[in-house]
């Protein structure tokens, strides 16, 4: 055995290390570490409830509808918002809904608007704002919520991104990833965890 003392090997039958002649009985080795503290990680704030993440979800909605089709006026494209309609639901030919006459330029005019209500305009809304100053949509300044990294610290745009395109999952998967910030520890969803980002309650 080694004396807890002087830590040189000494007889384990002795008492005394043979060595420095310490109590080998009497001194104390050193406790343990807590290995599963740091396992569970450390705590960087408030995590933000589903309850208070759903309104500010509701008001960034509104909010990104309204900007969409602001947008998708600004550049002409309206008429293919109305072109899926009338194509679909009412069955006009393609050749009487564009000027080329054809089915690819059709589905060219309700790509470019839809792309841009449904993606684009959503993606720099809110990867923009949450890895801008404030860590926040207007939704989440509302409710006083703000996204960080898993430190606690501003996100960048990158990973704000990453966390947006990560919803689409957890829509093909019916929601299930939004219902997870109920049940996880952290209040994390999927595109959260996929990301490493948390919503937090903001500092008073």
């Amino acid at each position: 055995m080694f004396c807890p003392k002087c830590g040189k090997e000494t007889d384990a039958s002795g008492k005394f290390c043979q060595w420095c002649g310490a109590d080998i009985d009497t001194v104390a080795a050193p406790a343990p570490v807590a290995a599963h503290e740091e396992d569970e990680g450390h705590e960087v704030g408030i995590y933000a409830g589903l309850g208070r993440r759903f309104i500010a979800c509701i008001v960034d909605v509104i909010f990104v509808i309204i900007l969409g089709l602001v947008t998708v006026a600004g550049f002409g494209l309206f008429r293919g918002l109305q072109n899926l309609y009338f194509y679909v639901v009412q069955h006009i030919p393609a050749d009487q809904l564009t000027v080329e006459g054809s089915t690819g330029a059709l589905a060219g005019s309700i790509i470019a608007a839809y792309g841009i209500m449904l993606v684009i305009v959503p993606w720099l809304y809110f990867a923009g704002f949450e890895s801008a100053r404030s860590q926040a949509t207007p939704g989440k300044v509302l409710m006083r919520l703000v996204v960080t990294d898993m430190d606690g610290q501003k996100p960048t745009f990158a990973r704000t991104t990453l966390r947006f395109f990560a919803k689409f999952i957890s829509v093909l998967i019916v929601f299930i990833g939004f219902l997870m910030i109920g049940f996880t520890r952290n209040h994390q969803g999927l595109h959260d965890k996929i990301a490493g980002c948390l919503v937090l309650l903001q500092d008073e």
